[in-house]
């Protein structure tokens, strides 16, 4: 039989922790982060009356007389009350993380409390270390850039407004790392928005139109600020008003232009953000249009106090290649220290083998099977995923060390990242794209002198095309090592998938081509063996070589 309990009515105030919040009953105070946070005395005492006795049922009455004393109260109100404060907790009464509802009877406080006194509880460990977060994914390799995004958090609660990024090539893990971090936050506290590929020049501002929508199904009081604030932007959701009130609003916003937008959107987040903490995230920003960008650099050079967090992502290496407005407005807010950016790169070999273990646990021989997995993947998480779901997570693909290895040798990349890769060459010039599917041929790592002679071209435009792939930092990296023995100009691929790509693409006769030139370039460049020296040389004795005497400079007679 469940426990039942009526609160004290006699007690001590109570002081306790549950989660990230921190109830102090006698200073009537309920923080969030350390951030207070507004809740109505009764409300606040339902709260206090449930987690003073954690783990037990609480009836309704029992509530009722403890909050309400003998005054008559509806169940109504109570079930009111028991929303409001859900609603501070960011709470689902379906998905229950702090207050159980038992059925016809009451209530139940599910959350681990802490009282004061009582030793704090050990923290959880980060996913990242090959632990799984509450929904039991794992997330490797990612423990610092968490803490970071949620040290930007906590510093947006409290008041100062931050902008953070999340770069990285595709299939790195941007979108995993940003979706641990909503997760953590609670939905209700944040909206989406996502940049679509060629659209840019479509609807502009669309990813934050789309962020707007979702508050405003979420919350009716947040239509009736943008009616009083950001006209505007009202203005763009047509479906939130009537057509009388849009007639008046085109008549209102005839000479508006985006100056104003951008006023108004600041003055609607500060207003908003004063008491709903906000994190604000928006997807895939190497394909935002104009005027996403614009707002993104004004909200984070506006002076007042806000408790919003934006955080966007995107593909570092396409905003470098396409010269977009981003990468101009990044390097300013980076300089003035306005944004902070977080650049994830792919697994290590260390990593690769956490996932593997976390994963594909049965796995026999996991360190020869991990380093197969990091040589085919080179450790991007998209491909180290894929692999495993495929190869490793099935009894025949683990049945033996050997036959692990070789599938992951023979598996193809998915069809996600060969298609990425396939709409990136539709960005090259022709004759750039011929250099890159020879290069495919020479090998991840190649010499200037090697594809220019597997070309058969002019190396000096060999080496224009090269210089130009490397500075858009997608393609080509520069690879030179003055060893002391050649400074020849070399480069690699940055990713070996970019170069299996390439290479699958060449039908059959135009690789053995390739090929035969490539054997030819790489016989041309062996030096001549030196003929063995016969018996009859060997035995000659060899003449005498004069001793030279080495002549001191100081020596040396000045003229006169």
């Amino acid at each position: 039989m469940a426990n039942t309990t009526t609160p004290p009515q006699a007690t001590p105030p109570l002081k306790a922790r549950f989660g990230r919040f921190e109830i102090d009953e006698a200073e009537a105070r309920l923080l969030d982060d350390g951030t207070p946070v507004k809740l109505a005395p009764k409300p606040f005492a339902v709260l206090c009356a449930l987690a003073r006795t954690p783990q037990t049922l609480v009836t309704k009455s029992a509530l009722l007389d403890h909050v309400w004393g003998h005054q008559y109260v509806s169940e109504s109100v109570l079930k009111t009350t028991i929303s409001d404060v859900r609603a501070v907790l960011d709470d689902d009464a379906r998905q229950p993380r702090w207050i159980e509802t038992v059925s016809c009877r009451g209530y139940r406080f599910i959350g681990q409390v802490t009282t004061a006194g009582q030793p704090a509880p050990l923290p959880q460990p980060i996913a990242g270390t090959g632990d799984a977060d509450a929904t039991g994914t794992p997330l490797i390799g990612r423990a610092r850039e968490l803490e970071r995004l949620r040290r930007a958090w906590r510093t947006a609660s409290g008041g100062l407004r931050q902008v953070a990024w999340v770069a990285g090539e595709a299939g790195v893990g941007k979108t995993a790392l940003i979706e641990r971090l909503v997760r953590e936050v609670g939905e209700s506290r944040v909206a989406h928005g996502h940049c679509v590929a060629h659209v840019a020049d479509g609807e502009p501002g669309l990813p934050i139109l789309e962020a707007l929508t979702s508050l405003c199904r979420r919350d009716a009081a947040f239509v009736e600020l943008m009616r009083r604030v950001a006209p505007t932007w009202l203005s763009r959701l047509p479906w939130l008003s009537t057509p009388a009130e849009r007639e008046a609003l085109q008549r209102e916003l005839a000479d508006s232009g985006q100056s104003r937008m951008l006023r108004e959107m600041g003055e609607l987040l500060d207003r908003y953000c004063a008491d709903h903490p906000l994190l604000l995230v928006t997807e895939d920003l190497q394909w935002a249009d104009q005027a996403t960008v614009q707002l993104l650099d004004y909200l984070a050079r506006r002076r007042s106090p806000a408790r919003l967090l934006w955080l966007a992502s995107f593909r570092l290496t396409e905003v470098i290649a396409a010269d977009h407005p981003l990468a101009t407005v990044r390097q300013e807010l980076r300089l003035h220290g306005l944004g902070e950016e977080i650049v994830l790169d792919a697994f290590s070999p260390a990593e690769v083998a956490q996932y593997l273990a976390a994963h594909a646990p049965a796995c026999p021989q996991q360190a020869a099977v991990a380093q197969a997995l990091y040589e085919r993947t080179d450790g991007l998480p998209l491909f180290v995923a894929d692999v495993v779901n495929r190869a490793l997570a099935s009894h025949d693909g683990a049945s033996s060390n050997s036959a692990s290895t070789q599938q992951l040798a023979a598996l193809a990349m998915p069809e996600t990242l060969a298609g990425i890769v396939e709409r990136y060459l539709e960005e090259v010039t022709p004759k750039q794209r011929a250099v890159l599917e020879a290069a495919s041929v020479c090998g991840t790592r190649f010499r200037l002198s090697t594809l220019a002679d597997v070309l058969q071209g002019d190396q000096a435009l060999v080496a224009t095309a090269c210089a130009e792939l490397a500075r858009r930092q997608r393609w080509l990296s520069d690879a030179a090592v003055d060893d002391g023995a050649s400074t020849e100009p070399t480069y690699a691929f940055r990713h070996a998938l970019y170069r299996e790509v390439l290479e699958k693409r060449l039908d059959a006769v135009a690789r053995l081509e390739l090929q035969r030139r490539l054997k030819a370039s790489l016989d041309a460049q062996r030096p001549e063996p030196r003929p063995a020296p016969s018996i009859v040389a060997m035995a000659r004795p060899r003449p005498s070589t004069p001793r030279i005497q080495r002549m001191r400079f100081d020596s040396v007679p000045m003229p006169a």
